[in-house]
């Protein structure tokens, strides 16, 4: 459109090439720091944080009655101290049963498959994965931890492996400082996966977990999906 006399209005043309300077020098900064483990302070101030993926919502009901069977297990478990590991691997089972065919199906995977790695693991690891079931449905909230009321990430991972006899520190990053790198296909119930500024617990199977995610949202069972699964860091906290 013309202006005054003799003069044109132009819209003046905007580059976007320092912007996508800035952003791939980031992401290659990271990635470099990500690949041998060092954690940047950035990344631990949100500067550059991985937002939590949303997650397929478990229906009110459920997850009370998954907490539930959880809490169960864990008194079972808790009366079953002076029996033998084989017996007390019996009781678990009854429970593990139960459990894994609603988690599975809410996560749509083989039951079968979810059972057989819950069972094929460790008597401790077992109770670490009862106790995190019976947070499920209990609302995330920052710098929390108050186990049945509220509990942000970090929190959710140190009461599950307290009932295991694991004293495990606060923060996700002084819990992914703590323990061993482990490969993917080696990790087992009860590992950690941590990206930066979340942490999150493994259940054993394919890349499931559950995590106290992000306000407004509540204690989850979670496939942390393909576009994300190369951020995280899988950590054995017992090595």
């Amino acid at each position: 459109m013309a202006g005054p006399k003799g003069q044109q209005n132009m819209t003046p043309r905007v580059s976007y090439y320092p912007k996508l300077v800035r952003v791939t020098c980031r992401a290659l900064v990271l990635a470099l720091l990500l690949s041998f483990g060092i954690v940047p302070t950035v990344l631990t101030r949100g500067l550059m944080r991985v937002d939590t993926a949303q997650a397929k919502p478990m229906s009110a009901i459920e997850s009370a009655w998954v907490a539930m069977q959880a809490q169960q297990a864990v008194v079972a478990l808790e009366s079953a101290n002076e029996i033998s590991p084989i017996e007390q691997r019996d009781v678990a089972s009854r429970w593990i049963k139960n459990i894994s065919v609603i988690i599975a199906e809410h996560l749509e995977v083989n039951s079968k498959d979810l059972e057989r790695a819950w069972s094929q693991s460790d008597l401790s690891r077992q109770k670490v994965l009862f106790a995190a079931l019976t947070q499920l449905g209990v609302p995330y909230k920052t710098n929390a931890d108050e186990p049945g009321k509220a509990l942000d990430c970090s929190a959710l991972i140190k009461f599950a492996w307290s009932n295991a006899g694991f004293k495990m520190p606060r923060g996700s990053a002084q819990q992914y400082a703590l323990g061993a790198r482990v490969k993917a296909s080696d990790v087992q119930v009860g590992d950690l996966a941590w990206y930066p500024g979340h942490i999150s617990m493994s259940l054993g199977f394919q890349n499931l977990v559950i995590q106290a995610p992000t306000n407004g949202r509540n204690v989850e069972v979670h496939e942390i999906n393909e576009s994300r699964i190369n951020w995280v860091r899988w950590v054995d906290p017992t090595a």
